[in-house]
């Protein structure tokens, strides 16, 4: 392979990232440039297939032919292949270096890809620890492969693994409490079935955008459980140091500021769009690296 080619590759994959990043700590002063460089065509891999899985122009048996597609190339990187389809050569290349490089286990970019092929085929949850599930698909490897770019692995820490989908699975729950209204909008609903029944709210009381207190009351405790599973992976942050130990806390410390600003218009996500502004940023980044503690 030739440096130049490999070289353009990670350029393609870090001019894609720019463009479109959101909730991936690739935007983030924390993280040093020597890492970014590797972050952007696991990035880029990400963006893609998840288009793909969003695709209003795909069918399902479409979507899972193509996400079908983006596996046999990581399996040709497994099988030290580089003959890459064209359509995703520019971002194989580079993630297939960083692949060897860091030795990382095409297990985790497989499970990211069964996630998109589960979000083609599959808009309902049953249950809390189904969400839980898919969050070991579709959160949680993005924590593992963040910690092997920084000379992590399970057999070194297992622990810190652990944490890591703690974390990990926290902010996937926020990230679909956040978005409760524009999932809705795609006919995605990740609040469970049996929630929805235990507080005595419907989906058509979903659809009809009704917040009333049995709506408010369903979406406290699923933020509590949220809350929790972000409690239970806070040791991870004194397990690492330096730039990483920051930019987890910065991430955790962002995660609760969604979850307490969700709190802040009580509950009320289907009518009140919660996001993190700029000052929220620039608050959350001066408390995680000039505060010992996390906000929860």
């Amino acid at each position: 392979m030739e440096i130049k080619s490999l070289e353009y590759s990670y350029d393609y994959c870090r001019n894609l990232t720019q463009n479109h990043y959101e909730n991936f700590p690739v935007g983030s002063i924390l993280i040093p440039k020597t890492i970014r460089k590797y972050i952007y065509p696991i990035y880029a891999f990400a963006r893609t297939a998840d288009d793909i899985a969003d695709s209003s122009n795909l069918d399902s048996e479409e979507k899972l032919s193509q996400l079908n597609s983006m596996e046999a190339e990581i399996d040709k990187i497994d099988n030290k292949d580089t003959d890459f389809i064209d359509l995703y050569k520019n971002i194989f290349l580079s993630l297939s270096d960083t692949i060897q490089r860091f030795k990382i286990p095409k297990q985790e970019f497989i499970n990211l890809l069964n996630a998109f092929k589960q979000d083609s085929i599959k808009n309902r949850y049953d249950h809390f620890n189904d969400l839980i599930e898919y969050s070991g698909l579709s959160a949680n490897p993005v924590g593992h492969l963040i910690l092997y770019l920084f000379g992590n692995s399970p057999e070194k820490n297992k622990e810190m693994f652990v944490y890591s989908d703690k974390i990990c699975t926290a902010l996937q729950l926020t990230n679909f409490w956040q978005d409760v209204k524009s999932d809705l909008e795609i006919n995605r609903i990740y609040i469970p079935k049996t929630i929805m029944k235990e507080f005595n709210y419907s989906e058509d009381d979903l659809h009809n955008l009704k917040e009333d207190n049995n709506f408010i009351l369903l979406m406290k405790n699923l933020i509590q459980k949220t809350e929790i599973l972000f409690k239970e992976g806070l040791p991870l942050i004194e397990l690492l140091k330096g730039r990483l130990k920051l930019e987890l806390k910065a991430i955790i410390n962002g995660g609760l500021e969604i979850l307490n600003k969700i709190r802040q218009v009580e509950y009320r996500v289907l009518s009140k769009k919660v996001k993190l502004n700029n000052l929220d940023k620039i608050k959350i980044l001066g408390k995680s690296t000039l505060n010992n503690k996390v906000g929860i």
